[in-house]
């Protein structure tokens, strides 16, 4: 239903190119959970934003391809574009705050793009959003408010309410819990799932924590240096998890269970995305790696079950 195939995309500063992400392909079914897990500065914000055409410049798409329905979304006009945002894709943003205008009341923020691009009338649009906010557990009279009037889990909820408009197909989520305290956080997660059962949408969700993923996703992408190393169904990656990274990731994760004598990490620290990669991007935080490491770069290939980028697969 939405498909992503070999994307490249980067930033150009003068002489400089950041390649933030390289050839990155993946499917997204009806009702998917999608999960893309990373560190900070690996790229994910930025697939999210050449996904939906929305990378500004410095930012340029280099090729591939964003199929929604067979349709290629980086070849349409922004007129075009601007009929299937919202409607079939929509987007929940990293930080609430930012993302609302401060000076505008919320019915006026959520209504504006129903009036300017998909024709409805003021009323209209306001009884939608009415519907909306009570769809995530806000009273349709805080509709008159401002954003600072506002708590940030209910902000957020805004943010998701917006998302949900014109129920489109596929939901990008970036890092939406990432302000919030995790008392709001889990309540938040837990009215995601709820309208997903309710709606019938696909998410791609983005985040640095990876343990929510294991949690809520269906599919999880491991991503390092703008590529994915693993992805496949999240069970399995979180039981059997293939690549140093992964596993790397997956101890981090303290215990509650078990006493904590030390936090463990990954040494070393994330490439420049600057630089020309040779051979295995992350060979020199791996200890698993070898000769080959160093002059081959590893493909995805299908591993039980799985696809894993190692060159000790």
């Amino acid at each position: 239903m939405f498909e992503v195939v070999k994307l490249n995309a980067g930033y150009q500063f003068r002489n400089r190119f950041v390649h933030a992400v390289r050839n990155v392909s993946f499917k997204v079914e009806d009702e998917d959970f999608f999960g893309v897990a990373g560190e900070s500065g690996c790229g994910k914000t930025t697939l999210m934003l050449a996904s939906l055409g929305l990378l500004k410049r410095p930012g340029k798409v280099i090729s591939g391809q964003v199929l929604l329905d067979g349709t290629d979304l980086l070849s349409l006009r922004v007129s075009d574009l601007k009929q299937i945002r919202w409607k079939q894709i929509s987007l929940v943003t990293q930080s609430s705050m930012n993302s609302l205008n401060p000076v505008m009341k919320i019915k006026d923020q959520m209504a504006d793009v129903l009036v300017k691009n998909h024709g409805f009338s003021k009323n209209d649009a306001y009884e939608l959003v009415k519907e909306k906010l009570k769809l995530v557990g806000i009273a349709p009279d805080r509709m008159e408010s401002y954003p600072h009037q506002l708590s940030g889990g209910m902000r957020q909820r805004v943010v998701i309410a917006m998302a949900l408009l014109l129920s489109p197909k596929v939901i990008f989520m970036d890092e939406p819990t990432t302000a919030l305290d995790v008392v709001v956080q889990r309540s938040i997660l837990q009215q995601i799932e709820e309208l997903k059962k309710k709606e019938h949408f696909s998410i791609v969700f983005i985040t640095h924590d990876i343990s929510l993923l294991f949690e809520l996703a269906t599919k999880i992408a491991i991503m390092y240096a703008g590529e994915f190393v693993e992805l496949g169904e999240a069970k399995l990656v979180y039981s059997q998890p293939l690549h140093p990274y992964t596993k790397g990731l997956i101890e981090a994760l303290p215990s509650i269970s078990k006493d904590l004598d030390k936090y463990k990490s990954i040494p070393g620290r994330p490439l420049d995305l600057a630089l020309k990669i040779e051979g295995c991007p992350f060979r020199d935080r791996c200890s698993y790696a070898f000769e080959r490491c160093e002059v081959e770069k590893p493909e995805l290939r299908f591993v039980d079950g799985r696809w894993v980028a190692c060159h000790l697969y």
